[in-house]
């Protein structure tokens, strides 16, 4: 079963909102952009995670609180944190204007019982490219409820504060 953006507003599953009123939608909750990075090195990703290493990052400015994207492949962390129930996982979609422009959004799926940042894939194919405003709403976050409650994350990504999570490094 999906939840309702009012259900998931009402079991706060999603905090640091914006404006509850412009981003609860049907079936889910607009996610806003809080920061956009580019990779300055290579990841690591293994089997069993003992060699993994996230790549490193550096965050590119707003100016005059917009950014203008050329076509290109881009990490984008949300203000919005989450709260997954042991009994629910969640999913990110792009919103339609977004993919109408020619930006896409790739996200994996959020474990249950996973607690931290949200952040996504963004890739921009539009040949001239796009301006984002900070706090565009970009995504939406779709709960689905499960048939029964399991053990929940517990991986190294849980509590982070960005996508970049606790083994990749912000570079200045």
């Amino acid at each position: 079963m999906i939840l309702s953006g009012l259900e998931i507003i009402t079991r706060n599953l999603v905090h640091n909102l914006r404006n509850i009123s412009h981003q609860q939608q049907p079936c889910g909750i607009d996610l806003t952009l809080h920061q956009i990075s580019t990779w300055a090195s290579a990841a690591t990703i293994d089997f069993n995670n003992t060699k993994r290493q996230a790549a490193k990052t550096s965050t590119l400015p707003f100016t005059d609180n917009k950014i203008t994207l050329q076509p290109g492949a881009y990490l984008i962390d949300f203000n919005e944190t989450v709260s997954i129930p042991r009994n629910c996982m969640a999913s990110v979609f792009p919103r339609s204007s977004l993919w109408r422009s020619g930006v896409g959004i790739s996200a994996g799926v959020v474990d249950a019982g996973y607690e931290g940042a949200m952040g996504a894939l963004m890739e921009v194919k539009n040949p001239c490219g796009v301006v984002l405003y900070k706090d565009a709403k970009l995504a939406q976050v779709v709960f689905e409820e499960m048939g029964e409650e399991v053990e929940g994350y517990k991986g190294v990504y849980q509590g982070s504060k960005s996508s970049v999570g606790r083994d990749g490094v912000e570079k200045a």
